[in-house]
């Protein structure tokens, strides 16, 4: 299970297997106060996280203000592949836009999880969080801290919805995202969550 759990989190949606269509049309900017140069005029603000809401897919990912244009591409790519991560776990069939945005043995994992789903009955729902933030940065390579929030994904299992397992005592959880990009495109080479631990 807690393999499974680990996946759980990124549930579900019914737009995922479709060809993604950037970003701009599901983002939007945290509103930020104005900001005044020293002479006192209004300036532009600093730039603040920014919303990308999949409610169809069941996941919302609030990403920082990027320091650069690989921090940029790194997390356009992440936000991709959670949002069709969450998706392929709710129905239970891995979308066909992952093997674009994730290495082997992460869609083989994602497999995993599929297969558990598959051999127990179970899928997931409800709505997650997922909030990264950017702990190492180079030209090519990006590692994402923060946290999952999943205290409203529900595990459905013969058409009733519980709680997952384990899901009480941590519902907010520390994940750790790997992204490269390999001279062919940024994609996710590592996606782990670490549900015995609090965020």
């Amino acid at each position: 299970m807690v393999c499974a759990l680990a996946l759980t989190l990124a549930g579900c949606g019914e737009t995922g297997g479709e060809e993604p269509t950037g970003l701009s049309d599901a983002t939007t900017t945290a509103p930020e106060g104005p900001a005044t140069t020293p002479a006192g005029e209004p300036s532009e603000p600093p730039p603040g996280p920014t919303e990308h809401a999949f409610p169809e897919a069941g996941v919302t990912i609030v990403t920082p203000p990027p320091g650069g244009p690989a921090e940029e591409a790194a997390l356009a790519a992440y936000v991709e592949f959670a949002r069709e991560w969450r998706w392929s776990l709710a129905e239970v069939r891995l979308s066909e836009q992952l093997a674009a945005l994730a290495v082997g043995p992460v869609i083989e994992s994602v497999q995993r999880s599929l297969d558990y789903q598959v051999d127990n009955g179970i899928r997931y729902g409800g709505q997650m969080v997922i909030t990264p933030v950017v702990e190492e940065s180079s030209d090519a390579l990006v590692v994402l801290g923060g946290c999952v929030d999943g205290s409203e994904v529900v595990l459905i299992d013969d058409g009733e919805e519980r709680a997952p397992d384990g899901l009480d005592e941590n519902p907010v959880i520390p994940m750790r995202v790997v992204v490269a990009n390999d001279g062919h495109g940024w994609r996710v080479n590592e996606n782990t969550l670490d549900e015995d631990a609090s965020c």
